[in-house]
């Protein structure tokens, strides 16, 4: 029989069994036909908590998804090609003194038609405002160029100098990151000059890194149609199409840059992406391979190239590139992003957590980056931190799998009120017998921090907890958990008969499960059946001869059953696993700890416990036995 003794040391009191996770297939769970597999529960087996189980619906170390192979919402026009803005960038100044140029001699021929006062005073202020351009002092012409249309607000060369004037100090503000600050100035710009084909094209690139592709779209391709010398915005515009999943157009626009003879790193990289989505892999890892020759800075393409690895099965190649991509852009959250599923699902959960980390630093919105790194805070055991990720990723993720695995963190910090709660919401999400039999697992364990402090609310969660785990049983009577967790309530509540056929449940669908047996010796021991429960602890031991839990109790019937010599036998092999354990079994061998039938069950108490060696004095010690 297990003593409990809820003040001995942490070390007799925290003995657990965690056993190995194998990984299973993302979306399935596990069949009725089959009784859960052993990698796939987690066991608290002590003397403080007795038995239960906890089962991971889909594996506690179920692989973690890429990012969809060749698109990203991370993917920002402005976030991962600084060089390929710059040259965008180029491209649009290059138009502008262009068009600036042709206009000049138009707008001069408009001047000398001004007749009156006040338009000629419009027109002076106009050409100030384009000497002061001309001169590259932006917001002095500005500051004319407005003066000039509240003298005249026709004046058309007033307009487009402003227009320009604004596209110029807009171009400045959005930089090589296409900054949102820029919208205002580039909006005006338009509206002051509807065929500035510059300020259209400025503003595509700044919807683009701002995300909103549509935006990009119909400004992109507003420029491309009022200035043909504007092909290579075929590229971004692409780009942009795929980032709206509208593959058909982006192929299109490529086709059009192609045509027109351009080969840029956009340009290679949209045709990159493209077959990725065409699953054309080869090729896409050849026109990646391009991309970084032109642009060698290519963040972007980098990390594109690492998909196209991970699409041939190549995760040496693809974590490099990850690497790469975040060496040229350390913020890079798309990189981070799949560097932490290659190393979490690598087992590498160090550096999994440190890659998440940027991604929801960069990315605090990104749900499943949240609940990614609650997982793999999950697997380091840094429970706290795992909860705070899972509240932040259930404000996005309504899953039965993320609230069980919330449940179930919340439960390793004990806080069993917030930890049932979560595992209820799991079932409301998908009410299957392995939820039931988690809830059940929650109850537990709950009920064993009350014994001490609130008897009655112990038996009442025992009581929450053998409801929960009949239903669980009664939906799947080939899950094992469930009868674990049933037989160890029963067995808590002081049926020992019921425990005892739960229990054998449990070992015909998993034979030789140690943590099953013990408690089955536990209810056999209830029912004072000695020889039976001596059978079973020792059939436990002998698999494990470690396990002192099973040893304490071995050695507890022995003596019980009157033989001091096997008694003694197996207090010597726990002393050497456990002195602490093996000195309290040397006080229920002297009598200082009396246990009798009469003393079993919840809420049963004990006299005080006198000069037990290295263990504090305790006034009073519950003994339910396991």
């Amino acid at each position: 029989m297990v003593i409990r003794m809820m003040n001995l040391r942490n070390e007799i009191a925290k003995i657990s069994v965690t056993s190995l996770v194998v990984l299973s297939m993302l979306g399935m769970a596990i069949p009725a036909s089959r009784p859960v597999s052993a990698q796939d529960l987690v066991t608290n087996d002590s003397l403080a908590s007795g038995s239960s189980a906890f089962v991971f619906r889909e594996s506690s170390k179920k692989p973690q998804a890429f990012l969809s192979g060749g698109g990203s919402s991370f993917a920002r026009e402005g976030g991962g090609s600084i060089r390929s803005n710059r040259r965008t960038n180029a491209q649009i100044i290059s138009a502008a003194k262009k068009r600036r140029l042709a206009a000049a001699a138009a707008r001069k021929r408009a001047m000398a038609a001004a007749r009156t006062k006040k338009l000629k005073l419009s027109n002076d202020l106009a050409k100030k405002g384009e000497n002061a351009l001309d001169a590259g002092r932006v917001d002095e012409a500005i500051t004319n160029f407005r003066a000039s249309l509240k003298e005249n607000p026709r004046n058309k060369r007033a307009s487009e100098g402003l227009s320009e004037a604004l596209t110029d100090k807009g171009t400045t503000v959005a930089g090589d990151a296409n900054s949102a600050a820029a919208l205002p100035m580039l909006e005006e710009a338009v509206k002051y000059d509807k065929t500035n084909a510059e300020a259209f094209a400025k503003l595509g690139a700044v919807y683009a890194a701002k995300g909103d592709f549509p935006s990009a779209i119909t400004n992109y391709s507003q420029a491309i149609t009022l200035d043909k010398d504007l092909v290579g915005l075929n590229a971004p515009l692409g780009l942009a199409y795929l980032e709206t999943g509208d593959v058909g157009k982006a192929d299109a626009a490529l086709t059009l840059a192609t045509r027109a003879g351009v080969e840029t790193a956009d340009s290679k990289l949209l045709e990159g992406r493209i077959r990725l989505k065409q699953n054309r892999n080869n090729e896409a890892l050849a026109a990646f391979d391009k991309a970084l020759q032109l642009d060698p800075q290519n963040a972007t393409a980098a990390y594109y190239r690492g998909q196209a690895y991970s699409r041939m099965d190549e995760p040496a190649n693809m974590i490099a590139s990850y690497k790469q991509s975040l060496n040229l852009e350390p913020n890079y959250a798309p990189a981070a992003f799949d560097l932490g599923v290659a190393y979490y699902n690598a087992g590498d959960y160090e550096n999994a957590a440190a890659s998440y980390e940027v991604v929801v630093r960069e990315d605090p919105g990104n749900a499943q980056a949240h609940a990614n790194l609650a997982s793999t805070y999950r697997q380091l055991e840094r429970y706290p931190e795992a909860n705070e990720q899972y509240k932040l990723a259930a404000e996005k993720i309504k899953t039965d799998e993320l609230y069980s695995e919330w449940g179930y963190c919340l439960g390793k910090v004990n806080d069993w009120d917030k930890a049932s709660a979560r595992l209820l919401t799991a079932r409301e999400l998908n009410p299957v017998a392995i939820n039931d039999s988690n809830i059940s697992w929650a109850y537990y364990n709950q009920a064993v921090a009350q014994q001490k402090t609130s008897p009655a609310a112990a038996k009442a969660n025992l009581e929450l907890s053998r409801s929960f785990a009949t239903k669980a049983v009664q939906q799947d009577p080939k899950l094992d958990a469930a009868y674990l967790n049933l037989g160890s309530t029963e067995n808590r509540l002081g049926n020992y008969s019921a425990a005892v056929a739960a229990l054998k449940s449990a070992l015909n669908l998993r034979s030789d499960w140690v943590i099953a047996m013990n408690q089955l010796g536990v209810g056999y021991r209830g029912m004072n059946n000695l020889s039976e429960a001596i059978a079973v602890f020792k059939r436990a031991t002998d698999l494990d001869g470690n396990y002192v839990l099973g040893l304490f109790n071995l050695g507890e019937a022995y003596n019980a059953n009157g033989d001091k010599k096997n008694a003694r036998r197996v207090q010597d092999r726990l002393g050497k696993l456990d002195a602490a354990m093996a000195n309290v079994l040397t006080d229920v061998f002297k009598g200082r700890i009396s246990i009798d039938s009469v003393t079993r069950g919840l809420g049963n108490e004990i006299p005080n416990v006198p000069n037990i060696p290295k263990v504090p004095k305790v006034p009073k010690i519950k003994l339910p036995y396991y």
